[in-house]
């Protein structure tokens, strides 16, 4: 008994490290965790942490040197473009890495190496899709060109040199959470980034959804409930610009019958129709109180903590540019240099369609008669904790089968397509981003832009002339009318994507009459260009902007702040005094009084903004669960609605019943809560990538939603404002959700997440390009060297 006990409490503290050091499925090894030596402890950074430093990089090929300012936003001064990319890689994954690593982990469909079997159907989908394919095709490209080549590497260079440097007891805290170890970062991964935006800004598809509809609608309803064209838009390029004349004519329809068909028991209705959202305008100086030309960018993207963009300036003899980078690629994205300004929303065009496959084996497909033979890619999923599972992936002359009864989508969908995406085809967005960068007028502008081909972009432009453009970007297809609105039968190239179009004909605008340009999502051009296309485009932002800015003829960098946080709602402007006049409930009910008073204006506090929000998210659901010839998450997106509304156009003989019940039930709602106020009920959060909320913020207090400019919703909004004035001396201003550092035990983490919610704005410090940097805001010094 005596070596019982003596024995017992020996095996039992060998259990207990055995435990504590060994990752469980539910969670991180605590042992490692919480050792007091190299656990999470160690990545509390005091207050006072001094950022200064001496540095000698073997790789390094000059001096240079590294200013942060009192918001740690590094200003990178190097003698050489080799050394500037490599310190940018180097700072990148010193304030960023763990992003990084899992943003291109989860573009390469490797998450479920990280935590397990229950990532396995997204990286699935993201191998099916061809994200790494068309990652390794874009790659070749870059690497083919010196100067996207040179940057690209240099770039790695630095970021391996931080790994480099990283012991357990250095790695990032989520490294310790989640239990896994830094890996050397790759030219690969920086393409796999940009494949990442791509897919976010490319992902919404229509074919699947449209095709169900298009075979449960009659003509005339389904093109009054699913308009390619909204009615009063307000195009990116303005109505009546004069488009480059066309190299080619629009291809002729197919006689055959091209429609794959969807019915209830394969149809994915899940698909989400809506997008992500973005604005961007700019003003001649005829129209600001200086003289001098505004540009002003707000991309709504995810509100992610660690945040999507990293404040940075690049300097080199022959580059002075400032703006918002990309932790893991080089350059900057959205920005300013000493003589011109770029911004960038979303173009909507379709460059991703879907194709029905006729299979005929495991080994072939038929196509034009003939039998053709897959391409086949064996993807290796590695999962945490059980055995690696293979996937083949079968290639078909249109790209990937992406679904098919051994992957189904969303809903069962087991429909063999394959996915024809512009992502899929080779190209060089990092070299049109070292371009712009390096641009000093419109030409070069042009030239830049030219190799951006996916995601399209509506790309602005302004500069210290006082000259405004505004460019739809990206590579299109000339198309035949309906191509690729539907899914289309791939059995016959007759479907296949025709030429290309070429860039210089892509719609485009140099200082319009007007005095203005904006963008918002809305459609590009009016029905005067010569090519066909379709996508799903939004309205009310761009509708609002204009109405803004059609008044401005003395604007002001203040203003533009005004109109980037503007929650004017355009849809309650115009639906309010119709909804109230339909319902039947007491004319003395105080929110009723409410709503009369009530001036349109979605502010946070406001409790008008949250009756007219959820009445109207109510009543939207009610009208469209009654018509069940549109099933759920396929309704009419809000413009129609509104529209149909306004002109009493509705499918419906109860419109007076329906909102009057669902004012009845926005009342019920609201006497249930006690925090009224809009900001309270829509909860804006910025949401810590690994969903912890202890990384997170929440329930900002801020205003706004998807119909107004300022787009705050729950989870969704202005990833980063800027507003730059082109004057001789360059005035720049900017704000995002978040903090320079990546690490939740920084004081740098969300150091600007209230400012940015409180719709305030940094003066952003553009060091003129010396060697010598005098400024108060100048907090720390690095000066670097090669061995």
């Amino acid at each position: 008994m005596r070596y019982l006990r003596a024995i017992l409490p020996l095996a039992i503290t060998c259990i207990l490290v055995y435990l504590l050091n060994t990752s469980m499925k539910s969670g991180p090894a605590l042992g490692k965790l919480l050792d007091p030596v190299a656990g999470v402890w160690t990545n509390a950074e005091p207050i006072t942490k001094d950022y200064n430093k001496i540095l000698a990089f073997e790789q390094l090929e000059g001096a240079s040197k590294v200013w942060f300012d009192d918001r740690m936003v590094p200003h990178i001064h190097a003698d050489n473009e080799h050394d500037l990319y490599f310190l940018q890689g180097y700072i990148h994954a010193m304030f960023r890495l763990w992003q990084m690593d899992m943003q291109t982990r989860a573009a390469a469909g490797r998450v479920s190496e990280i935590i397990g079997a229950r990532g396995l159907n997204y990286d699935r989908d993201k191998r099916r899709k061809g994200m790494v394919y068309g990652a390794e095709r874009s790659l070749k490209k870059i690497e083919a060109d010196s100067r996207s080549r040179n940057m690209l590497e240099a770039y790695t260079a630095g970021v391996n040199q931080f790994i480099s440097e990283l012991d357990r007891k250095s790695f990032p805290l989520e490294y310790k959470l989640m239990s896994f170890e830094p890996e050397p970062w790759t030219n690969l991964k920086t393409s796999l980034l940009l494949k990442y935006m791509a897919d976010d800004l490319t992902g919404t598809v229509h074919d699947i959804p449209l095709t169900y509809l298009k075979g449960q609608l009659d003509e005339a309803t389904f093109q009054l409930l699913f308009p390619e064209r909204m009615n009063n838009s307000t195009p990116v390029i303005p109505n009546n610009t004069t488009h480059t004349t066309p190299s080619m004519q629009r291809p002729a329809q197919p006689e055959r019958d091209v429609w794959a068909t969807l019915n209830d028991s394969h149809f994915d209705k899940s698909t989400d129709i809506d997008g992500k959202g973005s604005n961007n305008w700019a003003v001649s100086g005829s129209r600001t109180k200086n003289g001098n030309a505004i540009l002003c960018n707000d991309p709504h993207l995810g509100l992610n903590l660690p945040s999507l963009w990293f404040e940075v300036q690049l300097q080199t003899p022959n580059m002075n540019v400032y703006g918002a980078s990309l932790p893991g690629a080089p350059g900057v994205v959205i920005g300013f240099n000493e003589n011109i300004s770029w911004g960038l929303t979303n173009n909507y065009r379709d460059v991703k369609d879907y194709y029905e496959i006729e299979v005929l084996s495991d080994e072939t497909y038929m196509f034009d008669n003939k039998p053709m033979k897959y391409d086949k890619r064996v993807e290796v999923v590695k999962i945490k904790g059980a055995p690696d599972f293979y996937d083949t992936v079968n290639y078909t002359i249109h790209g990937p089968v992406m679904y098919e009864q051994k992957f189904k989508g969303p809903n069962g969908l087991a429909m063999p397509l394959a996915l024809r995406w512009m992502a899929h085809d080779e190209s060089n967005e990092l070299l049109s981003l070292y371009l712009l960068n390096h641009s000093s007028n419109y030409d070069e502008f042009v030239e830049a832009i030219h190799y951006f081909e996916c995601p399209a972009q509506n790309m602005l432009y302004a500069d210290k002339k006082g000259n405004i453009a505004l460019w739809g970007q990206g590579q299109f297809i000339n198309k035949w009318e309906e191509q690729g609105k539907y899914v289309m039968k791939g059995n016959s190239s007759s479907t296949l994507w025709g030429s290309k179009i070429p860039m210089n004909e892509n719609p485009h605008v140099l200082n319009p009459q007007q005095g203005y340009l904006s963008s918002a999502n809305q459609i590009v051009t009016d029905s005067t260009y010569p090519y066909w296309y379709n996508g799903k485009f939004a309205d009310y932002r761009a509708w609002r902007i204009n109405q803004v800015l059609d008044t401005m003829h003395a604007a002001t960098v203040e203003d533009m702040f005004a109109l980037q946080g503007d929650v004017h709602s355009i849809l309650a402007e115009k639906t309010l005094l119709v909804m109230l006049q339909q319902i039947d409930v007491d004319s003395n009910s105080s929110y009723v009084s409410m709503l009369q008073e009530w001036d349109y204006e979605l502010d946070a506090e406001s409790v008008a903004a949250t009756v007219y929000q959820k009445w109207w998210e109510l009543f939207y659901n009610d009208l469209w669960k009654a018509y069940e010839k549109v099933p759920e998450q396929l309704y009419p997106n809000t413009e129609v609605t509104m529209q149909l509304l306004i002109e009493n156009k509705l499918p419906t003989d109860s419109l007076g019943v329906l909102l009057t019940n669902s004012f009845k039930r926005t009342i019920d709602f609201l006497e249930q809560r006690e925090n009224k106020e809009w900001y309270k009920v829509k909860n804006t959060t910025v949401t810590h990538l690994s969903k912890l909320p202890a990384f997170s913020f929440s329930n900002l207090k801020i205003g706004g939603w998807g119909n107004t400019v300022n787009a705050s919703k729950q989870n969704h909004g202005p990833s980063w404002r800027m507003v730059v004035e082109m004057g001789e001396k360059i005035k720049a201003y900017g704000v995002y959700p978040g903090g320079q550092s990546g690490n939740p035990g920084s004081k740098d983490y969300g150091t600007f997440v209230n400012k940015w919610a409180e719709g305030s704005y940094y003066e952003l410090l553009f060091l003129p390009n010396n060697n010598e940097q005098q400024n108060e805001q100048i907090k720390y010094t690095w000066t670097t060297d090669a061995k």
